[in-house]
C-alpha cells in the first residue's frame, strides 16, 4: 500500500507540473439491482473551477450484463454547463457503453467502449469532447489488495471527434487517471481519483488537472441492512 501511496504522490507531481488549469468533480449516486443481469444507477455531479460551477447535471443509467465478462449501458444526463458569456446551457447527452473485464489473481482488467451525443448544444461554443458527439475507449487496471479496504485504479480515456470540420476525425484527448476506490463498509463506497486532461488537435490545446470525488450507496445492502435490524 505506501508503494501505491507513493506512486500516486509522484503521478500527481507530474501531473500537477504539466497543467495549466483546475478542477473539482463531485458525484453523489446510488445503485440498485433489480435482477443478476439488470442494475439502475442514479447519480448528481458538479463541475467546479475557479470561475465556480462549470458543469451540473443528474444521470440516471441502465446496465445489462451479458456474460459475467461483458456488459453494456445507457446512460442519460441533463447537463446545465456554464457558456462563456456566464450564463448556463441546457444540454441532453446519451452514453452507449460496452464493457469488458477479466482477471488474473488480484489484477483487474477491463476496457470500455463509449459512444456518446448530445442536442441542445450552443454552436457558437465551439466542439468539446466532453459534452459534444465522440467516441471513446478506455483500457483500465485495478488491484485488489489482500485485507484492505483500499483498491487502487489507473485508466486512460481516449476520445476521438468523429465530427466534419478542420480538427474532426482525429483524437483530440487524452485523460489519464490514478486514484482508489474504499470501501466504507456496509452499503457505503467512496472513489477518490486525479486526472489529468491532455488535449491537442484542437482550438484550445492544454492540459487540466481534476481531482475527483464520487460516493455511491448501494441500496440493495442498505435496505438489506435495515431488515436485519428490524428483525
Amino acid at each position: 500500500m505506501k508503494v501505491f501511496f507513493l506512486f500516486t504522490l509522484f503521478i500527481g507531481i507530474a501531473f500537477f507540473g504539466r497543467s495549466q488549469s483546475y478542477e473539482f468533480w463531485n458525484s453523489v449516486g446510488i445503485k440498485y439491482k433489480i435482477s443478476d443481469r439488470v442494475t439502475l444507477v442514479g447519480s448528481f455531479t458538479d463541475r467546479i473551477n475557479n470561475r465556480g460551477v462549470k458543469a451540473l447535471f443528474p444521470e440516471l443509467t441502465t446496465k445489462f450484463k451479458i456474460v459475467k465478462w461483458a456488459s453494456v449501458s445507457i446512460d442519460y444526463r441533463y447537463v446545465s454547463k456554464k457558456e462563456n458569456n456566464g450564463n448556463y446551457l441546457g444540454v441532453n447527452r446519451f452514453n452507449f457503453n460496452a464493457r469488458f473485464k477479466n482477471s488474473f489473481k488480484r489484477l483487474k482488467y477491463s476496457c470500455r467502449f463509449r459512444y456518446q451525443m448530445s442536442s441542445g448544444g450552443s454552436p457558437t461554443q465551439g466542439y468539446e469532447s466532453d459534452f459534444d458527439e465522440a467516441f471513446r475507449f478506455k483500457p483500465a487496471l485495478t488491484y485488489n489488495i489482500k485485507k484492505s479496504i483500499f483498491e487502487p485504479s489507473f485508466g486512460i480515456d481516449f476520445f476521438y471527434n468523429p465530427t466534419h470540420g478542420v480538427y474532426g476525425k482525429r483524437f483530440d484527448k487524452m485523460r489519464y487517471s490514478i486514484g482508489s476506490s474504499i470501501d466504507l463498509g456496509g452499503p457505503h463506497a467512496l472513489d477518490v481519483s486525479v486526472k489529468l486532461d491532455q488535449k491537442f488537435n484542437s482550438s484550445s490545446n492544454g492540459n487540466k488537472l481534476i481531482f475527483a470525488l464520487a460516493y455511491e450507496l448501494d441500496l440493495n445492502k442498505f435496505l438489506k441492512g435495515k431488515s436485519k435490524s428490524a428483525l
